[in-house]
């Protein structure tokens, strides 16, 4: 069983793609987890000073406190963790249209838009049309 990448290189892949971060608000949230069913989860959470990253508890969806949170098998977990240095989205996208990796959105649409996800989403392969509002 892969594990997930550490914090410290979690928070370093945010700041490599940081034209992706900078338009959400403070307290925006994505989260990565095993789907091996690990009780921790990797969180990026922005604020005021850019994305921090933390391992932090997953007590669950509906508690996790994550606007978006990617639930990765042990093999995508693995080539995220080869991809958190370089190509880190590239990973991601190609995981999540071939099903190795589940993207959960926990909020409404109109709400990750108004939170600023919209760069973050099509970078993961989600492109919304029309609006929401």
């Amino acid at each position: 069983m892969s594990a997930l990448p550490d914090a410290a290189a979690w928070r370093d892949a945010a700041a490599r793609h940081g034209e992706l971060f900078q338009a959400l608000e403070a307290g925006a949230r994505i989260g990565l987890v095993a789907r091996a069913g690990q009780p921790t989860m990797l969180l990026w959470e922005a604020g005021d000073a850019g994305v921090e990253a933390r391992a932090a508890p997953f007590a669950g969806f509906g508690a996790c406190g994550a606007d978006i949170l990617l639930s990765a098998d042990a093999e995508a977990l693995g080539r995220i963790g080869e991809a958190v240095s370089g190509d880190l989205f590239r990973v991601l996208r190609a995981d999540i249209r071939g099903g190795s990796i589940v993207c959960y959105l926990l909020r409404r649409r109109c709400d990750l838009e108004a939170r600023g996800f919209d760069e973050l989403l099509e970078a993961l392969g989600f492109a919304f049309m029309g609006a929401c509002r």
